[in-house]
């Protein structure tokens, strides 16, 4: 018996003190529904939550003991859909009273003879979500705990392997503890603690983020697990994470990631996905061997066994989306049902039959959780801009490598680069810039995103410093100003397009250099009721669009070269601006709302004289074609999908894009008298689990562009217009169908990375024009690791192959 006193407390912890009065081998138990820590003259030994009461440890008589105990903290699984009575139940319970005790007895481990591959094949795990309903501090105790559980566990039982992944956890435990982390290294090193599905440095969003993003996830990942534990992670582990874009497999095989691991699409409201194991491929022709498991949480009941021997794939044990992880009980059972293995050697069974899998092309749409592509469009909208100042600032970098300016310049931007990427990588997470945390999380990432704007900015100063003027910003193109005409609306016109707006901004005639009219009628904004049936924040249902409400309108008027509408709704004002500056083949809309309505979405919605029955998205480093017919359940079912950059529809006389700064869902649909309809939500305003979603000032940016004729790679270069402010570029592409996609210090300071981008399907011999004097090139992968590839310099022309919607990238050296 060992009796605890309060000996303090720090940030939200209550810190419990005592001593053993029992050595060797013993069983400390101690109940806890917050969670708590126990270390042993200072060293972490274990941990306990709900589902983890006792563990074992080797201690002597009188040895020191601290717990670090919760004083609130939801359990690590089974935890709400929404709001009610569950909701306030769990945050009112607090930490156990300090005058409970530990109890200690004797125990001895029952030896075990494991026999190789008897029974269901076992992946230890915890899913633990870096941030949803606790934030990163809090992720951060959650993590200590975890991986002591597993420590604990992994010393007593030879036969047991952990997996985890998100190498963002792993900097949690190694930034709390290091003398515990360096613990887990060694056992890592092992192979017992499996990082090998450690390939991305969250599980992140995987629709919202830049391509450029996605492979910064895989490339911060395998620097971290490769210089701690000699590791190269494989296995993109995303469980949890809300679909996922057609262009993933092109980013993973780039990476070197050959294996895609998700349970998510068992979640699918209307179809079901057929395969539990398939082959993945992207759009230009790479692939991965993807695996749809039934779950990731829970133990070895009979039913849970019965489905992965039908589906022929393990069993995910273990308590997660708060940490937790496998129980004795769980090591216990798997000695009668299973063996344990790290997700890495069963995929390379799969692999076995691999010419035998089914293929699937295109993307893994969850049809569910439709609204996270607009929930707090507020960090949506941050992280956007974060993504576009990196670009700038990275071949701001670059230019200074092109330039020889000083070395020791470059290292310290470089540094720079590396900790703002961080502070974005770790945002994207898949419960956070979906916007379906509670708000204590969406102060801190306010905070880190502050953090990495004043980083960047000092690059930016830093490299201005030191470039020739010439590298300097370009001038923004001038205002032309509409006119109002004789019946009410205004006229813009610049050369490029022309355009009729109504006093209230809606556009009743917009076309390109052809004279083609392309909208019946666009920008017209809308409002619908928004309360789906659970999951608040992460849902719109279909039957939202059942009746259309319109903000009232003011009377517009000139303002600077533009026309400003005002509008209401409720509490809720907008400022609508409609501009057309010179040399730009788009019309430009800003709203500058100040969103006080809650449970409302807010639409721009779209009819276009356009005979299209798909419409091509943004994807990551890619695009998407949906159909639009709604012809088919998967096609009814996607009402609601996600798109960056840009929507676009085209028949065989006329085209329209609209660009998206920040904004992310969309609909499409076939009108019965012909033409198409296009939709893009804007805001929301849920209430849970975060009541003040959406709620504040917002500034939302999306343009119309007729582009009759223009292919992918052309709408690209206009949306790269639209979105960023003019720059001197260092690699320039001679063709439209190929995009620089990154320009970058590479990792490790020797040279510059250079990425290019397919567009139109079509294989050509890039060219791409250097501004800076070429002495070598070499063809790398995303990890910036050298591989076999055709290329070559003509005068400063690099000069290589690429193929259709293929990524290449280089390590350029100037001379």
């Amino acid at each position: 018996m060992v009796h605890l006193r309060k000996s303090g407390a720090r940030d939200g912890v209550i810190l419990l003190s005592g001593m053993l009065d029992a050595g060797g081998t013993v069983q400390v138990r101690y109940p806890t529904r917050t969670g708590a820590l126990l270390r042993v003259d200072g060293e972490v030994e274990g941990a306990f939550d709900r589902e983890h009461e006792s563990i074992v440890i080797e201690a002597a008589t009188g040895a020191q003991v601290l717990m670090e105990v919760e004083e609130r903290s939801l359990p690590t699984n089974g935890l709400p859909s929404g709001p009610g009575i569950s909701w306030w139940w769990l945050n009112r319970q607090a930490a156990q009273a300090p005058s409970l005790q530990l109890e200690a007895r004797s125990t001895q481990e029952q030896p075990f003879k494991r026999t190789p591959s008897a029974g269901v094949p076992l992946i230890g795990h915890s899913h633990l979500d870096v941030a949803w309903l606790w934030t990163y501090a809090q992720t951060e105790r959650k993590a200590m705990r975890t991986f002591a559980i597993a420590k604990n566990l992994l010393e007593r039982f030879p036969e047991f392997i952990f997996s985890q992944s998100q190498p963002q956890l792993y900097a949690f435990v190694e930034e709390s503890d290091p003398a515990f982390f360096q613990e887990v290294a060694a056992l890592v090193q092992t192979g017992r603690f499996d990082a090998s599905i450690a390939a991305m440095w969250v599980e992140p969003d995987c629709n919202l983020p830049s391509g450029e993003s996605l492979l910064r996830q895989m490339l911060f990942a395998d620097a971290y697990c490769t210089e701690r534990f000699a590791v190269r992670p494989q296995v993109a582990w995303l469980p949890d994470t809300f679909g996922f874009a057609n262009t993933l497999p092109t980013l993973l095989d780039h990476a070197g990631i050959k294996y895609f691991a998700t349970t998510k699409l068992r979640w699918n409201d209307t179809t079901q996905f057929p395969y539990p194991q398939f082959v993945w491929r992207g759009p230009d022709g790479s692939d991965v061997t993807g695996a749809l498991i039934a779950s990731y949480d829970g133990g070895l009941g009979p039913e849970r066994l019965r489905l992965a021997c039908e589906r022929q794939e393990p069993v995910v044990a273990g308590f997660g989306d708060g940490g937790g992880g496998v129980t004795e009980e769980m090591i216990g059972d798997a000695r009668k049902d299973g063996y344990w293995v790290r997700p890495l050697d069963w995929f390379q069974t799969v692999d076995s039959r691999r010419d035998r899998l089914p293929i699937h092309q295109g993307e893994l749409y969850l049809e569910y959780h439709r609204g996270v592509y607009t929930t707090h469009h507020d960090i949506k909208a941050r992280n956007a801009e974060l993504e576009r100042r990196l670009e700038r600032a990275e071949e701001a970098a670059a230019w200074c490598q092109a330039v020889r300016s000083p070395r020791d310049l470059h290292a310290a931007f470089r540094a720079n680069l590396n900790e703002a990427w961080r502070i974005v990588l770790r945002n994207q997470f898949h419960d956070v810039l979906p916007g379906t945390s509670i708000g204590a999380v969406y102060d801190d990432v306010h905070a880190e995103y502050d953090t990495a704007n004043g980083i960047l900015e000092g690059v930016l100063k830093g490299t201005s410093s030191v470039l020739p003027r010439a590298r300097a910003a370009l001038a923004p193109p001038r205002m032309h100003e509409p006119q109002l005409l004789d019946d009410g609306a205004y006229a813009f016109q610049n050369g490029m397009i022309t355009a009729r707006v109504s006093a209230a901004g809606i556009i009743g005639e917009l076309a390109g250099p052809d004279g083609r009219n392309c909208v019946s009628q666009a920008n017209v904004l809308a409002l619908y009721n928004d309360r789906p049936e659970k999951w608040e924040a992460w849902n719109i249902d279909a039957a939202y669009d059942k009746r259309v409400l319109h903000p009232k309108h003011g009377t517009g008027s000139i303002a600077g070269g533009e026309l400003v509408v005002p509008f209401q709704y409720k509490k809720s004002t907008f400022a609508m601006r409609i501009s057309l500056r010179s040399g730009e083949p788009f019309l430009r809309v800003e709203l500058d709302c100040d969103w006080r309505t809650t449970r409302t979405l807010l639409r721009v919605e779209n009819w276009l004289p356009i005979r299209a029955g798909e419409v091509t998205y943004g994807a990551p480093h890619g695009t998407v074609v949906r159909g639009a017919t709604a012809s088919t359940p998967q096609d009814r079912a996607k009402y609601e999908v996600p798109g960056q950059r840009f929507a676009m529809a085209a028949d065989s006389q006329i085209a329209l894009g609209i660009f998206a700064l920040d904004t992310y869902g969309w609909s499409a649909r076939t009108l019965p008298k012909g033409g198409i309809h296009i939709g893009h939500s804007l805001l929301r305003g849920t209430v849970w689990p975060d009541p003040a979603a959406d709620q504040g000032v917002h500034a939302i940016r999306y343009a119309f562009a007729p582009c009759a004729g223009a292919g992918i790679g052309a709408l690209e270069v206009a949306w790269w217009r639209f979105a960023h402010e003019p720059r001197v570029r260092l690699f320039v592409p001679e063709q439209e169908n190929v995009l620089v996609v990154a320009c970058k210090p590479a990792q490790d300071g020797d040279g510059v990375i250079l990425r290019i981008r397919e567009c139109d399907g079509h294989a050509c011999m890039a060219r791409i024009r250097s501004a800076g004097r070429v002495k070598s090139i070499h063809e790398i992968d995303a990890l910036e690791r050298e591989r076999e590839g055709t290329l070559s310099i003509q005068e400063e022309m690099i000069v290589a192959p690429i193929g259709p919607f293929a990524l290449r990238s280089f390590r350029v050296r100037f001379s």
